[in-house]
């Protein structure tokens, strides 16, 4: 898609099929190690899909760290209706199912670190705060997410309309690939990728609308997660940081840390920034490791 790449001898790459519980099966990207030390499991944003992290994958791997991206449904080669976002209990799931598979696929004592990209940091959250999730992990990385826009940017009457409606209509959430990266070879990848999601309809809306809810009135998280990050560029075209940042900070009971790179743009991994943040978010998981045996 970017380009060909050849993985490393230390890797093995692969696709396998998570059985949902309407019988629905969805695609698990995986870069696999020979020796897995620790494991990160990735939530995809709006438009994105497991595609984009096919540099980033192998760099993982090359780390000792199992590297997993679902495909959400309706996104990259997962079935589902396109610019379509099912009820919250089938999304979240169906993440639910996908951890739970992971984890069984490394073991209980490998360490384990949830990473959400943007919108998908949003879908994190609401999983972590979601009663039907059940399994162990031992980190979060909430990168570029603007936790609770959509409370932070409407007021009560408009979200009170977009929980309501329940219509097919487009909405355009006016990405624009210079905001992501100023790379022109990942610009183009962004504006010609055919598997890119660029609507939502607008009941979608509404459930993502629930998704906030779900973690900014359930309470904190940090009983469940022992240590969270929230990692960005210096300064971000899309997100206000300083909101996500206060958000963030109240979900895990202030005990984040704030984590920024030289970059002005959105999309990390897209960026100059982005071995740098492979080689971080690998050494935060294994210390994970670490601190558990301590």
């Amino acid at each position: 898609m970017l380009e060909t790449l050849r993985p490393p001898q230390n890797t093995r790459r692969e696709i396998v099929d998570v059985r949902c519980d309407d019988g629905t099966r969805l695609a698990l990207h995986v870069w696999r190690p020979e020796q897995i030390k620790g494991a990160v499991f990735y939530f995809h944003g709006l438009q994105s899909h497991a595609g984009w992290l096919w540099e980033v994958g192998p760099q993982f791997a090359d780390n000792d760290i199992a590297f997993f991206v679902l495909d959400r449904r309706g996104s990259g080669i997962s079935p589902g209706e396109r610019s379509e976002i099912p009820d919250v209990d089938t999304v979240l799931g169906d993440y639910a199912k996908a951890v739970a598979f992971v984890r069984g696929m490394i073991g209980d004592t490998v360490p384990l670190s949830l990473f959400g990209h943007c919108l998908g940091g949003s879908f994190m959250a609401a999983l972590m705060s979601y009663e039907g999730f059940t399994t162990s992990y031992d980190a979060a990385v909430f990168c570029s997410s603007w936790l609770g826009r959509m409370h932070a940017t409407l007021d009560a009457d408009t979200r009170e309309a977009i929980a309501a409606d329940t219509s097919e209509e487009p909405w355009d959430a006016g990405l624009r690939a210079a905001d992501f990266t100023d790379e022109i070879k990942y610009q183009h990848f962004i504006d010609h990728d055919d598997l890119a999601v660029r609507q939502l309809t607008r009941r979608s809306r509404a459930v993502l609308l629930e998704l906030e809810r779900l973690y900014l009135t359930r309470g904190r998280t940090t009983a469940r997660v022992p240590a969270a990050t929230f990692v960005s560029g210096m300064t971000d075209p899309i997100v206000d940081l300083d909101a996500a940042h206060s958000v963030f900070q109240d979900l895990v009971s202030g005990r984040g840390s704030i984590m920024k790179f030289p970059t002005d743009k959105h999309y990390l991994f897209y960026t100059d920034v982005s071995g740098d943040l492979v080689d971080w978010t690998s050494t935060y998981t294994l210390l994970q490791g670490v601190n558990r045996g301590a």
